[in-house]
């Protein structure tokens, strides 16, 4: 199967990228300029935002999933996969908790993106069934590995495979559990680590779409 990497190799280079992300992410926080930043934040946060590179992924209903998807939403992504045992299930259920405490007027302008790392056991219907079990607006997203590793890339998501027992088709892949916060001109805003708190990741939503001003 494609870049599928048994975990033990990935681990050094997960650790790493995240104290790399983190670094840079903080740098970024701490160094801004402007409005005072809104405070006790459950997340880290971009006052100025980060341009994402362009991808083509497919969502769901087999449509275009790129940049422009992004645009004039507020948009939540996880990444994961739908045979995932544990953090995914659990994750889905706290963006579930979240759309449950959110007011209309900010739902009206969010979306929730389950991003899927393995399309090859992944159909866009099978993303659908398990996207809309949480929430019937909740989307789900796939993709070329090539598309889904640009994305992650940008944002700092990391994922592996590992090896099948012998005998099995069966494989366990390992991905970051954070959720991602993009901007309605589809720029990075936020990283969400866990472990979540559905009331404190929406409360943390809310003061940084007032600090925006959106």
């Amino acid at each position: 199967m494609k870049n599928k990497q048994p975990s033990k190799q990935i681990l050094p280079i997960v650790i790493i990228a995240l104290v790399s992300i983190t670094a840079g992410l903080w740098l970024s926080q701490s160094t801004s300029s402007g409005k005072r930043l809104p405070q006790d934040l459950e997340a880290t946060f971009l006052p100025e935002g980060k341009p994402l590179k362009a991808f083509s992924l497919i969502d769901h209903n087999e449509q275009t999933f790129d940049l422009d998807r992004f645009k004039g939403k507020w948009s939540f992504l996880f990444f994961g996969y739908t045979n995932c045992p544990d953090v995914c299930p659990l994750g889905m259920k706290v963006m579930q908790g979240v759309w449950q405490q959110l007011p209309k007027a900010l739902l009206d302008q969010s979306q929730m993106i389950f991003v899927s790392v393995d399309s090859d056991r992944d159909t866009p219907k099978d993303l659908k069934s398990y996207a809309q079990y949480f929430h019937p607006d909740f989307i789900g997203i796939t993709g070329k590995s090539e598309q889904i590793d640009i994305l992650t890339r940008e944002i700092g998501i990391l994922y592996g495979f590992e090896d099948p027992e012998a005998g099995s088709k069966d494989y366990v892949v390992n991905h970051s559990a954070q959720f991602i916060l993009i901007d309605p001109d589809a720029r990075l805003r936020a990283v969400f680590s866990p472990p979540h708190e559905a009331a404190k990741v929406a409360s943390t939503f809310q003061k940084i779409t007032a600090f925006l001003g959106s």
